[in-house]
This record gives C-alpha cells, sequence and structure tokens, in this order.
C-alpha cells in the first residue's frame, strides 16, 4: 500500500503547471484541514504565479506521507501540525520552520447525552486521540492543569484517523475524544455531540500547523521561499477578510462538508488563519513533546526556526 501511495505522489508531484519558466520548481504538500486553506487560495488564484515561482499544492493523505515525501525530496516546502515538523527535525530531517498557517481549533468533544460537563468529569473515562499528535500533547497538558494525570486518571485509547475516533465516540467505545474542526462543530451541528471545551482555555492561541521549508532548498534559493511566503501572506489576509469565499475554496478542495458548517467551524472563538509566528511557543511545544516522551532529543530554536524568510516577505 505505501509503495503505490509513493507512486501515486510521485505522479501527482510530476505534474506541470502553467506558471512562469526559469526558477526552481516547488511542490507544496499539504492536508485537508481548515488551517492549510491560504494553500488552497494561492493555488486556485494564481498567487504563486503572481510572485512569479512556479508552485504546485498537493494534498496528501497523511502528515507522515509530507515527511517522508519530503526527504525524497519530491516536496521543497510543506505544512504539517507542529508536533509532526518539531518531531522530524529531532530525528534528523533537514527541515525548518518558516511561517505558520494556523492555530487553536482543537478541544474536546462528547457525546449530548453523556452527563460530562467539565473536564474533571472525565476521570475514569476513555478518551480517544492519535498518539504523539497535537490532540495528545493538548489533551494531555489539559488534563494536567486540570489536576487529572493522563497515565492515571484516564483511558487513552488511540487511533490513527479523525473520523474514525468521532465514530468510536458516536457509537459508545469512548467516551469522548481530543479532536479538531471541522468536525466537532459538525458533531454538534448533527445533534449528538457537544464541544466540552477547547484548548485555547488552558494555551491560549496555541499554535497548530507549520510550514517549513527544506534546509538544502531554502539555502540555494532563498527568494523562491520568500516568493511562496508572499503568496502565503496574501491568502492569509483573504482569508481572514472574506469567510464566505473562504469556506467555499476548503468545502472545493476537501470535498466534504459544506460552506456554512466550514464558516462556522472558523469562527474567531475557535480558531485563527495566520502567518504570524511565536517563538516561544514553539520552544514550549517542543518542552511538552520531551516531557511526554515524544521526541528523544529537544531541538534548538535555531534547528527549529528561521524566520528570516517571512521578516523578509513581510517587507
Amino acid at each position: 500500500m505505501k509503495g503505490k501511495m509513493a507512486i501515486l505522489i510521485a505522479l501527482l508531484l510530476g505534474a506541470t503547471s502553467c506558471a512562469p519558466a526559469g526558477g526552481p520548481k516547488i511542490a507544496i504538500g499539504v492536508r485537508t484541514a481548515n488551517d492549510h486553506v491560504p494553500f488552497y487560495i494561492a493555488d486556485k488564484q494564481g498567487l504563486y504565479r503572481q510572485e512569479g515561482v512556479e508552485a504546485s499544492v498537493h494534498l496528501i493523505p497523511s502528515n507522515t506521507e509530507i515527511i517522508e515525501a519530503v526527504q525524497r525530496g519530491d516536496l521543497q516546502i510543506g505544512a504539517t501540525p507542529l508536533p509532526t515538523a518539531i518531531a522530524a527535525i529531532s530525528q534528523g530531517t533537514r527541515i525548518v520552520i518558516v511561517a505558520m498557517t494556523g492555530k487553536g481549533s482543537d478541544g474536546l468533544l462528547v457525546r449530548m447525552e453523556s452527563g460530562i460537563e467539565t473536564i474533571e468529569d472525565l476521570k475514569g473515562k476513555k478518551i480517544a486521540t492519535i498518539r504523539g499528535s497535537i490532540l495528545d500533547i493538548l489533551l494531555r497538558q489539559a488534563l494536567e492543569e486540570s489536576g487529572l494525570d493522563p497515565e492515571r486518571d484516564v483511558t487513552l485509547i488511540y487511533f490513527y484517523k479523525l473520523g474514525d475516533m468521532i465514530s468510536a465516540l458516536k457509537t459508545g467505545q469512548v467516551d469522548a475524544t481530543s479532536n479538531t474542526e471541522p468536525f466537532m462543530t459538525d458533531a454538534e451541528r448533527q445533534g449528538w455531540g457537544k464541544i466540552l471545551l477547547y484548548y485555547t482555555a488552558y494555551w491560549p492561541d496555541h499554535p497548530c500547523c507549520v510550514v517549513f521549508a527544506r534546509k538544502d532548498f531554502a539555502a540555494e534559493h532563498p527568494e523562491a521561499v520568500e516568493a511562496v511566503l508572499r503568496a502565503h501572506i496574501k491568502a492569509v489576509r483573504f482569508a481572514n477578510e472574506h469567510p464566505d469565499e473562504t469556506a467555499e475554496i476548503i468545502v472545493e478542495y476537501l470535498k466534504a462538508f459544506d460552506p456554512e458548517l466550514i464558516k462556522a467551524s472558523m469562527a474567531p472563538s475557535k480558531m485563527r488563519v495566520t502567518y504570524e509566528i511565536n517563538t516561544v511557543e514553539i520552544g514550549r511545544m517542543a518542552d511538552l513533546m520531551c516531557r511526554y516522551g515524544l521526541i528523544d532529543r529537544r531541538p534548538s530554536e535555531t534547528e527549529l526556526l528561521d524566520l528570516s524568510f517571512l521578516s523578509r516577505a513581510l517587507k
């Protein structure tokens, strides 16, 4: 299966575009997620062409496959949740974080008739999460902040897909799920789910997904990375200024949900699309990953980040 997926990704990345010739071809790997919408917008509106670069956006099924494609050299730029990027850097993948693409959007979902009203009510309950993901890290932190031990006071049940966790909660296999948008708002809209809280209650404006570049590509083509980030900045601003059009673009690229649901799930109280990055918050996430045994080595800030590209793009 992995071999077939690698072939499929290679075929997708081999497709040419009508973008300007002369510079390096840039393949950007992203996921189907609300806060990856700046890449959809930049792709749909031809913003990379406007910045004079030949860039193509590819929706890839998993974070692992994005990192593997970067390691093979099939991708030059990508976007993943912050812990995925930190873990890859810790393990020696030659990438560097250059911008944000989203903050917030993650939280705890329970069934409407569960009787669970506070996070303290989760003591003794089964909670679905994805091991080592941002959902796992933020869940553990929130439990600890509420006086609960993630290893002793609750039972963590690990899944691989967001949708599978929703199904397990809906059918009563688990009592809660650490999940994200738009799945949580969709569950409430359907009438069976209740959003217990967003993790911003414990970590305001917490980082979610980041933009990274291959180090060798960034060193050889810094102007191309800056051009991609200029397009990213324009797309972020469009997303925040045009919520209706942005919701429609997400539905078009995800091929799921509907614009009204997406718009509701992207309310400012739930999440933020942004390119702005906070180095302290990046370090805090790395520290938590070390504490929870998710990485063996804590990378330094200079290994994790290079904000010079974003700084120049903003000028």
